[in-house]
């Protein structure tokens, strides 16, 4: 049998011919049916939220329709944030993202698609460099590229993050530079893949460098080994050695700044689980990969992308029972099987944090590779090989039925797979019985192999067979939404010239991630933002003061609408649904509605996009208790005295003065005095709806009942003879001991409830029926909290979760409850379904009053991006002038929530004290103040002692001050700010931006460039002698 040697291949450009040929029919024949159900590329979650209005800011940058430069500060991202490291992440690194500049802005969306299929191109191209390297045939080649190409990862990601395809270009290129590097000891191009993968994208940097350091590693010994060479070529370290060092020097210019940033982002300050704090994935997890191997439709839980063609799962266990002659490739696949089980590897490989298989897209190239070998030798397969792909495949078939609980219950899409995968093993086994014809096997082969890669894109494409396309954006609506996101209300606020800050209001749109970045596209200056990297300083200041909405990848949020939070951070405008209008709700106190000439509300009509507006118009509303960007505090706080403040004591303490890690001579050091109040409230369990009792089964029965009078019935008051009379018609049997266990099961809930409540929210339950109850907090004396902002404030939390034998035993009291049956199949489908979707941790927390509604939501350990598991939780009920009763408290999903503490509090606003103290800081602020995107200019006022500084603006050490000219040190304030000592008297503040480590980058990129360049002309005029020709 043939192992892959160092060839040159005499038709090469015959395969890049017969690939584009057939990559062009594949993509007609997948890639058009989201098009032909009106659907595009783009996700309607990430697509539509982060990676589409990116694109568009980027092409505006480029065609240069924006005041914005690629390096420096932007007021658009969030409430600011450098605009080289936080789109370094999506496009900067990406050379396919320049050329949407080629498209007028009208045809973004057009672009965004095409660029998607240029990649995907580009995908099997760069692993044809790679194959070409080896002597396999070109039938082989061009199989090993298709699969590469057409695999389930490149499908899912083309779907949901178009930029991941980047990886899976540059993986071969590090291969291929690692094979010339090897054999014929040129450690340039090597050297020039490293330096992309570093400015592509630093977390794929980081998965590439494990993979390329693997890949290296093994050829290493594998060539020795073929060598026969006795003594190891130490100069492989120097070469790669090199190699690392140039590459790191030609991506100076995008690494350095972008390295800087991450170390100072969210993620690196987020207090995160390694590997979510899982010993092992759930059963369910591994209950799903043996149907993921060759299938499309089944979920995807921890990145777990894998659906490869069926050729491949052949190519698999070939290898592995030919483990001697291919030990080095089937030592690695053996590898990656073993990863795949443990959390701890996805976590390593996802930088030391969350169990995310995205490392499997490395596993794609052996895969393919393994591909290619058994292609060659399809036509000597001996009995004892077809023998173990018949028994492995069978098995596979049989480990899948068992997995899935005993049933194949699958979609025609995912049995097609198999049938395909039975097929080519029928064309392999009557082959070998009849004497088939090389020509013949390659034709019928390869026809299948084409089929089955089809058939898998249609699997993710297609709504016939996936439901897939449903989570992607109508054609043509994210262009219209982009620009219509607030229905053409942001252009009434563009007319103020000073500088401010906008945000929405709770549910201007229901999906907590809907349109993230677009504010950013349209200049808003909207808080909201939700980017891989944030700034980490503005998220410990959200942490501290336990803003809710306050995750990872989105610092702010909307800030809850917390009325002194928007104001510390400057909100002037707020935009809302008009259903306000008609139905009030609670709002941060001080904003009131903008009013068109004639004293009417100004309104804006919705402008509908198909699947995206939240069917209701726009209207802003305007707060003149915004602070300046800049203004002075002659007060501090110490950091010993704010930890000990609770999350809103410390927000309240911070219009009285400004928090300082260090002491400042000559300004006051303050303990803030603050006025909060805390609201004595009493539990009261809902349990009218909690049978506890025959007569309220009756009643269920009846307003269940497909009978309209008896529905009308369960609403009157019946006498006893009528519910007796009902109990009989409905079948309700009182003295049975199956109702009777689940009556008194509700009745021990219910006074568990009453015992453990008694002091104050500490337990939240189902009932027998798996019904989560609900909760009043009645407040006592609500006239005393009138004109307040009501938070609902939790310390500790822990859940019971839901186990496979609560799901069943609540299946059958549904049953007896309402008198239906549940036959064993039921029961069994519900086992099924408890082992299939296991509760996770997930659950959310919603409290509501007469006039707002809010809530929490706890990620599962399944999240992948923001999972913290919160044992403190703030929640704003909102500001009302009016007095409120009492807050309903509900949950979902998990079987019980323990408190160990839950609070009401109010914070007054309608006092004078806090008005002054607005005021106050209002007329501190910087005067003539000028704020550009690098640049912000002010004059202090004549102060007669020492001030601190104190801005809005996230801290960074690119910011540089300067006093009257000379050059002054910022420090950080409020654990999220730029501040500064300002000197008593009149002063001209000046604060610069210039993105921290850029000019070192520069600078080690031109070191880098005039390395390899001398290099590169040394190696031209000495050539190694000893060089081993490819």
């Amino acid at each position: 049998m043939k192992k892959p040697t160092s060839v040159t291949s005499n038709h090469k450009s015959l395969i890049y011919l017969f690939y584009t040929l057939i990559f062009l029919v594949i993509c007609g024949l997948t890639y058009s049916l989201p098009w032909l159900s009106g659907k595009s590329l783009i996700w309607n979650i990430d697509g539509i939220a982060q990676h589409f209005p990116i694109l568009a800011q980027f092409q505006g940058i480029l065609q240069g329709t924006v005041h914005q430069s690629l390096a420096g500060w932007s007021w658009n991202l969030g409430a600011g944030g450098d605009q080289l490291t936080t789109f370094a992440y999506y496009v900067v690194g990406d050379p396919f993202s320049y050329l949407i500049a080629l498209f007028p802005a009208s045809k973004l969306e057009l672009g965004f698609q095409l660029l998607v299929l240029l990649r995907l191109f580009c995908v099997g191209l760069a692993f044809l460099t790679w194959a070409n390297r080896f002597s396999f045939s070109n039938h082989s080649k061009l199989i090993g590229t298709l699969v590469y190409t057409f695999s389930g990862y490149n499908f899912y990601v083309s779907m949901h993050h178009p930029f991941f395809l980047l990886p899976m270009i540059i993986f071969p290129l590090l291969a291929t530079g690692i094979e010339i590097m090897l054999k014929q000891r040129n450690w340039i191009p090597f050297a020039i893949s490293i330096g992309l993968a570093l400015i592509s994208n630093f977390y794929f940097a980081y998965i590439l460098s494990i993979g390329a350091l693997i890949y290296l590693i093994t050829r290493s010994i594998q060539l020795k080994a073929e060598s026969n060479r006795q003594r190891f070529d130490w100069l492989i370290i120097y070469r790669t050695g090199q190699a690392f060092i140039s590459g790191l020097l030609l991506s100076g210019v995008v690494l350095v700044p972008t390295l800087v940033s991450v170390f100072q982002s969210s993620r690196s300050m987020h207090e995160g689980q390694f590997a979510n704090g899982l010993l092992l994935y759930p059963l369910s997890y591994y209950l799903s990969i043996p149907n993921q191997l060759i299938t499309t439709t089944t979920v995807k839980s921890f990145w777990l992308v894998v659906n490869v063609s069926g050729i491949v799962f052949l190519a698999i266990i070939y290898i592995l029972v030919h483990f001697k002659t291919y030990k080095y490739l089937a030592t690695v696949l053996s590898a990656i099987g073993i990863g795949m089980l443990l959390p701890q590897v996805s976590a390593i490989f996802n930088a030391l944090s969350t169990p995310s298989n995205r490392w499997l897209l490395l596993a794609v190239l052996p895969l393919s590779l393994a591909t290619m070998i058994f292609i060659d030798q399809i036509a000597e397969l001996t009995n004892h090989d077809l023998l173990w792909l018949i028994c492995s495949t069978v098995g596979l078939i049989i480990i899948v039925w068992i997995t899935r609980g005993f049933t194949l219950k699958l979609p025609a899409n995912d049995l097609l797979n198999y049938g395909c995968l039975l097929l080519l093993l029928l064309i392999l086994v009557t082959a070998k019985a009849t004497s088939l014809t090389p020509t013949k096997l390659v034709t019928a082969t390869t026809g299948i192999i084409l089929i089955s890669l089809i058939n898998g894109g249609q699997g993710w494409l297609s709504p016939n067979n996936s439901v897939n396309t449903t989570g992607e954006v109508a054609t043509g609506a994210a262009t219209k939404w982009l620009h219509n996101y607030y229905d053409g209300a942001e252009k009434s606020v563009k007319t103020d010239n000073s500088f401010y800050r906008t945000t929405t209001a709770r549910n201007y749109y229901p999906h907590p991630t809907a349109g993230n970045n677009i504010p950013g596209f349209l200049g808003t200056h909207d808080l909201n933002s939700y980017y891989s990297i944030q700034n980490g300083h503005l998220y410990q200041f959200n942490q501290a003061l336990g803003n809710a909405q306050s995750v990872a990848n989105g610092p702010v949020g909307q800030g809850d609408n917390r009325t002194t939070l928007l104001n510390l951070l400057g909100v002037k405008y707020l935009f809302a649904k008009t259903d306000i209008l008609n139905h009030p709700q609670s709002l941060p106190y001080g904003f009131s509605l903008m009013k068109n000439h004639q004293g009417k509300p100004l309104e804006f009509h919705n402008r509908v996009v198909h699947g995206l507006s939240n069917d209701s118009g726009t209207v802003i509303l305007k707060s003149n208790f915004a602070l300046p960007l800049a203004y002075l505090q002659e007060q501090t706080i110490s950091k010993t005295s704010y930890d000990r403040l609770d999350p809103i004591q410390k927000e309240q303490s911070l219009l009285q003065g400004v928090q300082v890690n260090r002491p400042v001579t000559g300004i006051k050091n303050i303990k803030p005095s603050i006025t909060i109040k805390n609201v004595k409230y009493s539990t009261k369990l809902y349990t009218q709806h909690i049978i506890n009792s025959a007569s309220k089964t009756v009643r269920y029965r009846l307003k269940h009942s497909p009978n309209a009078n008896e529905r009308q019935m369960a609403t009157k008051k019946m006498t006893r003879a009528n519910l007796i009379q009902a109990a009989k018609a409905n079948n309700v049997h009182p003295r049975s001991k199956r109702l009777q266990s689940i009556i008194q099961q509700n009745n021990r809930i219910i006074d568990l409830n009453q015992y453990h409540n008694q002091s104050g929210l500490h337990l939240m339950t189902s009932d027998a029926q798996g019904r989560q109850l609900s909760y009043q907090l009645k407040i006592d004396q609500p006239q005393q909290f009138k004109n307040c902002e009501l938070y609902l404030v939790i310390n500790g939390v822990n859940i019971t979760p839901d186990t496979i034998h609560d799901q069943l035993n609540k299946l059958t009291n549904r049953a007896t409850i309402s008198g239906q049956p549940v036959s064993r199949l039921q029961k069994l489908d519900q086992f099924r379904n408890a082992i299939r979707y296991p509760d996770l941790g997930a659950y959310t927390l919603s409290a509501q009053t007469k006039s707002s509604f809010n809530f929490y939501r706890q990620l599962p350990t399944s999240n992948l991006s923001d999972y913290s598991k919160r044992q403190n939780i703030v929640l704003n009920l909102g500001y009302s002038a009016k007095s409120r009763g009492g807050v309903v408290i509900r949950f979902t999903e998990v079987n019980a929530l323990h408190l160990k503490k839950v609070k009401l509090v109010a914070v007054p606003f309608n006092t004078n004290k806090y008005q002054q103290h607005i005021t106050k800081l209002q007329q501190q602020g910087l005067q003539q103040l000028s704020v550009k995107n690098d640049r912000i200019t002010g004059l202090t006022n004549n102060s007669n002692q020492k001030a601190i500084l104190t801005t809005s603006i996230p801290y960074s050490s690119g910011w540089q001050l300067k006093i009257d000219g000379k050059k002054t040190p910022t420090h950080l304030v409020n654990q999220g700010f730029i501040g500064a000592t300002i000197p008593k008297g009149r002063h001209q503040i000046i604060i610069n931006y210039v993105t921290p480590g850029l000019k070192i980058g520069q600078l080690l990129s031109i070191v880098g460039i005039i390395w390899l360049v001398g290099f590169t002309i040394i190696r031209f005029i000495y050539k190694p002698k000893n060089e081993i020709q490819s």
